[in-house]
């Protein structure tokens, strides 16, 4: 394996032109292998705009040589000489990036239990259970672009400056201002807005704009995008509910205002038993089965939009 300074000496050769593809596909394993490895690159082809400069090295070597065979001088070995310029400016461009450590991405990651993140510039997140996310080095200042595996609540403050936007891997969603859910499957990935818009869009040029009350859903396998088409009177019943380890009599009240139902609990004790777990797009029907089925109540249909809870205890 290559000693950092071996490293150095490759990105030199790399960026003078001078690697062979053997070692260009070596480097190219090696920025691959992690971030870290990615951004100390990208530092050395930033310090003083080595990328640009090694651009236009070939055509002004061009010219020197033809001057060279016009005028007998001994020809000096440009070559190795712009090498060790590139390690000494790789060198300086590395000392940068250790001086530099807000420069790093920010990583938060949700354990057993929903996470709560409120980012500087006014975003509010719900990280989902077992979910992660990595905000890019100047989040906020140069950019607003966060990397997302997993499902999380997102409410966005709209900037026309910075956009706010979220890779999701095979998909980007891009915020124009709005309340939404992305929610993460083993090969679906599932989008709902709540109030604004957002962008969904891929690599392959596929994009589909999602206004308030509208889901959409990407299947990674086929990398199909399809707008969930809902009946009109529908759309407003079907909610994305996340709920972390949160009391039944405050479930109940959600599930009154989301379903527009009186749903009571006829046990007191009952009030405190706690649930954790997702609904995407459920129906009403739906949610109350699993409720009764993991706390192991009875959820009775008292007449229309009328149910009660029963038990005798909490069952966790």
């Amino acid at each position: 394996m290559k000693t950092v300074h071996d490293m150095d000496a490759l990105i030199g050769k790399f960026l003078t032109g001078e690697a062979s593809p053997e070692e260009a596909m070596f480097l190219e394993d090696w920025i691959a292998e992690s971030e870290d490895n990615k951004r100390y690159f990208e530092q050395s082809a930033k310090a003083l705009g080595l990328v640009e400069k090694a651009v236009s090295s070939d055509a002004a070597w061009t010219k020197v040589e033809a001057q060279l065979k016009e005028t007998p001088v001994r020809k000096l070995n440009v070559g190795w000489i712009s090498s060790i310029a590139a390690i000494l400016i790789i060198s300086f461009g590395a000392l940068l990036y250790m001086l530099n450590p807000g420069e790093e991405n920010t990583v938060f990651t949700a354990g057993n239990k929903e996470k709560k993140i409120e980012l500087n510039d006014g975003t509010d997140i719900r990280l989902a259970a077992h979910s992660s996310m990595e905000l890019s080095a100047g989040y906020g200042k140069e950019n607003r672009s966060l990397k997302l595996k997993g499902s999380g609540h997102f409410s966005v403050k709209h900037s026309e400056k910075l956009p706010f936007i979220i890779d999701a891997g095979p998909i980007h969603i891009k915020d124009l201002g709005t309340e939404f859910d992305v929610i993460t499957t083993d090969d679906t990935i599932y989008v709902r807005v709540e109030e604004g818009i957002v962008v969904i869009y891929d690599n392959k040029g596929m994009q589909l704009t999602l206004h308030a009350n509208e889901s959409a859903h990407y299947i990674i396998s086929s990398g199909d995008l399809k707008l969930d088409v809902l009946a009109e009177n529908l759309k407003k019943q079907y909610k994305t509910i996340l709920l972390d380890n949160q009391r039944l009599e405050d479930v109940v009240d959600l599930l009154n205002k989301t379903y527009k139902v009186t749903i009571r609990i006829d046990n007191p004790a009952l009030k405190d038993c706690r649930i954790t777990t997702e609904f995407l797009n459920e129906d009403l029907d739906t949610v109350l089965m699993v409720i009764s089925q993991t706390l192991e109540v009875t959820i009775i249909r008292e007449k229309e939009n009328n149910y009660v809870i029963k038990g005798l205890a909490c069952i966790q």
